[in-house]
């Protein structure tokens, strides 16, 4: 809100354009910062607050194919961190934590949404759940319970269970084009699985621009002034976006 109010203060004083971004739109748009990247693409957005499967048509058209019924992927991330002591923010300690773990010392689980809808839908409170109360029940014999193991075995499990909405809603669409963006994008993992999956074509940001930037929210908004859109100096701050997030079934 007092970043809002300062904007439509500056733009009324000084007679410049005053543009509202949607910051889900803005992280899709940012590796469009760098690279040249055709119409439509599979986004995916992974944050601390989003967890978001989408087709893209143009910088503001956008369909949700899938989401989080619960928590966002790097919520989880920092739950599990959190409640380990591993340190915060949890998304890059259990990274490069993950480097130096077995992820098959536990078999945690991937929840299956069977009800409604949610073919491309996550859930990740069960698996915070599982790592944080349940870990003897889905640990594999013969490998040590360490913090290091906890990590890379938790990671597997976060990140393949969105990979696998996403390399879904790929074959179902046709689109083979695949956009990054969102504090997670910068996970090693996640980059992994996805630019040596063959047939796809991904884009990530660079590591700066994963996270809130503005360099994101005035690259969009360039293409909204260049159309000629005008936001009212009624607009309001909004912390959720219907459709961003499902509920189950």
């Amino acid at each position: 809100m007092v970043g809002l109010s300062f904007a439509k203060g500056l733009s009324m004083s000084s007679g410049i354009p005053f543009i509202g971004i949607d910051h889900i739109l803005a992280h899709l748009y940012a590796a469009q910062l760098e690279f040249e990247i055709e119409y439509p693409f599979m986004g995916l957005i992974v944050s601390g607050g989003h967890t978001i499967i989408s087709v893209v048509r143009d910088f503001d058209d956008i369909e949700v194919m899938g989401t989080t019924i619960d928590d966002a992927c790097g919520e989880a991330y920092d739950k599990v961190a959190k409640f380990y002591g591993f340190g915060y923010p949890g998304g890059l300690i259990i990274d490069q934590m993950a480097q130096k773990g077995d992820e098959h010392a536990f078999n945690f689980p991937d929840p299956s949404l069977r009800k409604g809808e949610h073919r491309y839908d996550v859930s990740y409170s069960g698996l915070k759940t599982a790592v944080i109360n349940q870990i003897d029940q889905f640990h594999n014999e013969g490998y040590e319970k360490s913090a290091e193991n906890i990590a890379a075995s938790f990671q597997k499990a976060a990140i393949t269970m969105l990979t696998k909405r996403l390399f879904k809603a790929s074959a179902d669409t046709g689109i083979n084009r695949i956009v990054a963006g969102g504090g997670v994008a910068a996970n090693s993992y996640l980059r992994s699985l996805l630019t040596n999956k063959n047939n796809l074509e991904v884009y990530f940001p660079s590591m700066e621009l994963c996270t809130d930037n503005a360099a994101m929210v005035a690259g969009l908004g360039y293409h909204y002034l260049k159309r000629g859109d005008r936001s009212g100096f009624d607009l309001s701050a909004g912390s959720r976006v219907e459709g961003f997030r499902k509920k189950y079934p």
